[in-house]
């Protein structure tokens, strides 16, 4: 209790009671698994994969990239395949792969092709990269189509690290604002209040709110853990089947900010897809089947699904994107219309892709630095109301002294 003395007030009174407040107000910081478990989540629900991140039974983007654009080098050089195997065998990390090269080779040894060898490894070759290889193979072009692929992988990686950067970053800034309040309103409020009610201080509206929520959360710890925990199982169940992922990457696409940029990215990623295989020589029918296999979104793989028998029917691909205008937009219709009249339908898919990667880099640099000083400003206002809440009684109690 604070005394009051002939001259004022007790000033060692006041000083242990500051000595507290800086004690109970000391915040441990946030460690980096809230931002990697950010990204994490950002990224499968908007369907984009996470660059350089190990796949599952398979290896990552960056280790893939190195593969190809080593295997075009050694193989332009003129060394035989299974030179390039013995070479790759020696230098594998993971030791998966190593196995995976080893078996590899020992097929083609066998009497197999390349392409026939990478089918059997559908996690580490995906099915775009086998079909290219088969072109190159009946075309004696297989240097020019490893090139080609190395370099389809190197753009891919980073538009997609420029995607989930861009959507992460405000995933860290609400996982840290919320990782602040938390502990805040666990750790700290309920000992300030303590030290409000020793001292007889009236509350503020905010604080008691604040106090109340506190309080909750302490007073039902369990029931708290097994609903978040529940709820977080269900969500996650609901997200795995085919119908859970529809509907959060419909959802996500309909964004008022990420929605383009997402958009934009899984039709970079289709176009670029389509033009390698087309420019090649694969069957548009077959090519657009084997494109959208590259696209995470789900909403995307249904609409193109359903082109297949329209194609088949004779149908021009420009018409049955058509049936999809929020999906795919209208220029980008009239740019494959014009290549369907003109049989230069390679070039616009180069050129659509041209476009869209362009754009992407210029929204990602653009929302960033947009992005960061209303973050910011959000932050400061959040997690200063809750400090100011949480210190509003104490200057009431330095006040009536």
């Amino acid at each position: 209790m604070v005394r009051f003395s002939s001259g004022g007030f007790d000033m060692r009174a006041v000083a242990k009671l500051v000595r507290r407040v800086r004690r109970l107000a000391a915040v441990p910081a946030i460690g980096r698994r809230s931002f990697q478990s950010a990204g994490r989540f950002s990224q499968r629900m908007v369907g984009v994969g996470w660059p350089g991140r190990l796949q599952q039974n398979g290896i990552s983007a960056l280790e893939r990239i190195i593969f190809f654009r080593n295997f075009a080098a050694m193989i332009s050089a003129g060394l035989s395949i299974h030179e390039i195997f013995s070479i790759f065998e020696e230098q594998a990390r993971p030791r998966r792969f190593r196995s995976v090269l080893v078996a590899m080779r020992r097929r083609i040894e066998n009497g197999e092709r390349l392409s026939s060898a990478m089918r059997h490894y559908p996690h580490y070759f995906f099915e775009v990269l086998v079909e290219t290889v088969v072109i190159g193979e009946v075309s004696g072009r297989l240097p020019e189509m490893m090139e080609r692929i190395a370099f389809d992988l190197e753009q891919d990686f980073e538009l997609r690290r420029k995607v989930i950067g861009a959507i992460a970053y405000p995933v860290v800034i609400l996982v840290v604002m919320l990782a602040a309040a938390a502990v805040i309103l666990i750790s700290v409020l309920p000992k300030i209040a303590e030290l409000v009610f020793e001292y007889g201080a009236t509350v503020p509206l905010p604080t008691r709110v604040l106090l109340a929520t506190s309080a909750f959360a302490a007073a039902h710890p369990p029931a708290l853990g097994v609903a978040a925990a529940a709820l977080a199982v269900s969500a996650l169940a609901f997200f795995h089947t085919k119908h859970g992922r529809y509907t959060a990457h419909a959802a996500v696409l309909r964004l008022p900010l990420f929605g383009p940029l997402i958009r934009e990215y899984h039709l970079a990623r289709f176009f670029r897809a389509l033009h390698s295989l087309f420019a090649s020589g694969t069957t548009l029918l077959r090519s657009v089947g084997i494109a959208r296999m590259t696209v995470g979104n789900e909403v995307y793989r249904t609409a193109l699904a359903a082109a297949d028998p329209v194609l088949l029917a004779g149908a021009p691909l420009s018409r049955v994107l058509r049936l999809h205008p929020r999906l795919f937009p209208s220029q980008t219709t009239r740019i494959i219309e014009v290549g369907e009249r003109t049989g230069k339908l390679d070039e616009m898919f180069g050129h659509i892709t041209g476009y869209y990667e362009r754009a992407i880099r210029h929204k990602t640099q653009i929302m960033v630095s947009l992005l960061e000083p209303v973050l910011i400003a959000v932050l400061g206002i959040v997690i200063g109301g809750i400090i100011l809440s949480v210190f509003l009684p104490i200057y009431q109690i330095s006040g009536t002294f």
